[in-house]
């Protein structure tokens, strides 16, 4: 698995992020700080910065064509034509000192021009890379969050709108018809009315209020929009990011940080800055072997202070160290404090490329569970829904209604009945309807079911469907409808948790011999599934133990197919 991440995170170097305007903008503060050339310039502070600014000013017009440059490299030749880039940008950086300084007319030494050029080509591969890495990581996380966040949220609305919706149905058209029955059975026996009289009202009743409710219930059969889903919040996204953060790999980071050090030492103090680099290295592994073990705060903020604050003091032991070796072997320890500085940015970048990246899995499994617990669910209140519908609907109609025009039937057959009988045969007629609305509703069909479960995902995301003729009537055997509905919820979870956002297409066909298939077509390419080539997913495996699994990438659309028997 690390090796897995790690080659992923070299992926990501020449990727769409190789060169983006976070380059320039997160090298700045260095740029004008610790990595200025500040020893070199004859001048204040306000120099040192004019210096500093113009030559990172011209860099970025090198990050600009450099992007030119990336546009035209063929896709084999990107990774070299990446790390080039980066190499050249880090040679040309100290002569682009010599040339501010020359332009702005203030005085700037060469130094050792080959050790400051060496120190700024492996600096500037290093850390463009790990910003690359870390930009392209920030949106493809922030890209799932936000499609996974926004179906799981609009599928909750349309869970609570169908249990709304369930629980107002009943109340209107069970209660209120019960009520109203229940008042007629109460006014025959108060009153004791006549035959005739007890009739009429009956037929009132069927007419006024079973037969209304029966249409209202009838034609109640699409619920309302979900409204558009909300934009994902900067502060939710940093908190879960940062809540999540991890102390970085101890050997990787010691080792690229005493990578990063070796050409700024050997230009110092020679070959013999070796031994202090090397006994660095072990303080590195040692103090983030430690960091790696200590419990970390809950809250986002929290936990990144006490992360600041270890890096921070280790880069303060290092400096220490390294000071205390390098006066034993007889080496002034000029600039060796910058590390203090530099460590906790380094290790604190590597800590979130490497958090962020077991981040992005875990989020994408989390919340894709999340979003189909939450389709299903919607999709099981909206079938009780649609299948309370359907029965009240049928039952008020041809039932309840029915039932009362009987009885006024029957009552006006026998007008010479006394009060007395006539409350009797409307209690009756009122306790069975009474009873057959509020009896269970039968089990919904397979059909049914798969139907909603369609509804819902429509109300999570942009989603088209198309069912082809005869699809629907081989969805009667529950088995094979069951199969069906696991199909489109993993088929549609992973079009949303690894596609572009684009909307996504469901087609069901009929399949042969009396089997049906499902087909979703979602954008992006198939690379970027967990499920690609040679890789299926725990999901896709164990669909195709239940039928024939086949997926593809066509004109930048992946289309996934499954034929159910």
């Amino acid at each position: 698995m690390a090796w897995a991440n790690f080659r992923r995170s070299l992926a990501r170097v020449h990727g769409p992020a190789a060169i983006t305007w976070w380059s320039w903008l997160i090298t700045l503060p260095f740029a004008l700080t610790v990595m200025s050339g500040q020893q070199y310039v004859t001048g204040g502070p306000a120099a040192v910065l004019a210096v500093a600014g113009l030559q990172h000013a011209i860099l970025g017009g090198m990050l600009l064509a450099g992007v030119a440059v990336l546009r035209v490299a063929p896709a084999r030749g990107r990774a070299l034509a990446v790390l080039a880039i980066y190499a050249v940008i880090g040679a040309a950086r100290p002569l682009l000192f010599l040339e501010a300084g020359g332009l702005l007319g203030i005085p700037v030494e060469a130094g050792d021009l080959a050790g400051r050029i060496a120190i700024n080509v492996v600096s500037l591969v290093v850390v463009l890379s790990l910003i690359a890495i870390g930009v392209d990581l920030v949106r493809e996380h922030r890209g799932v969050f936000r499609r996974l966040r926004a179906a799981q949220r609009a599928s909750e609305h349309d869970a609570a709108r169908a249990a709304e919706r369930l629980q107002t149905l009943r109340s209107t058209a069970v209660d209120g018809v019960v009520a109203a029955l229940e008042a007629a059975a109460d006014a025959a026996a108060t009153n004791r009315m006549q035959a005739p009289e007890a009739a009429r009202l009956l037929r009132a009743v069927a007419e006024d209020v079973v037969r209304p409710a029966s249409h209202r219930v009838f034609d109640d059969g699409d619920p309302d929009p979900a409204p558009e889903p909300d934009v994902l919040r900067r502060r939710e996204w940093s908190a879960a990011v940062i809540g999540g953060m991890r102390a970085a790999p101890p050997l990787l980071t010691a080792a690229l940080f005493s990578l990063l050090v070796v050409p700024y030492g050997i230009t110092l103090f020679g070959t013999e800055s070796l031994l202090p680099v090397a006994v660095g290295l072990l303080v590195l592994v040692a103090a983030n072997a430690i960091i790696a073990r200590l419990p970390l705060p809950r809250g986002a903020a929290p936990r990144l202070i006490v992360l600041v604050v270890l890096y921070v003091a280790t880069g303060v032991v290092l400096s220490i160290v390294d000071t205390g070796v390098l006066l034993l072997i007889g080496a002034v320890p000029d600039s060796v404090w910058f590390q203090a500085v530099m460590y906790p940015i380094i290790a604190l970048g590597i800590a979130f490329v490497a958090s962020l990246t077991t981040r992005l899995r875990l989020d994408q499994a989390e919340l894709e569970t999340a979003v189909q617990a939450s389709v299903a669910a919607a999709a099981r209140i909206r079938a009780d829904y649609e299948r309370e519908r359907g029965s009240l609907a049928r039952l008020l109609h041809a039932g309840v209604q029915s039932e009362l025009i009987a009885g006024a039937l029957a009552l006006t057959a026998a007008p010479d009945a006394d009060p007395a009988q006539t409350a009797e045969r409307i209690a009756e007629v009122v306790d069975r309807a009474r009873t057959a609305l509020r009896g269970s509703s039968p089990e919904p069909e397979p059909a049914g079911q798969v139907r909603a479960l369609i509804d819902s995902w429509s109300s999570a995301i942009r989603l088209h469907v198309r069912v082809a003729e005869g699809a629907w009537d081989r969805l009667g055997d529950p088995a094979r409808a069951e199969a069906v509905a696991d199909t489109i919820s993993e088929g549609l979870a992973n079009a949303v948790r690894h596609g572009n956002g684009a909307p996504v297409r469901l087609e069901l066909r009929a399949g042969d011999p009396n089997g049906v298939r499902v087909v979703i077509v979602s954008g992006g390419t198939l690379g970027a599934r967990e499920y690609g080539a040679g890789h299926p997913g725990i999901g896709l495996r164990q669909l195709s133990e239940r039928g024939t699994v086949a997926l593809r990438e066509r004109a930048g659309r992946v289309e996934l197919a499954v034929a159910i028997p």
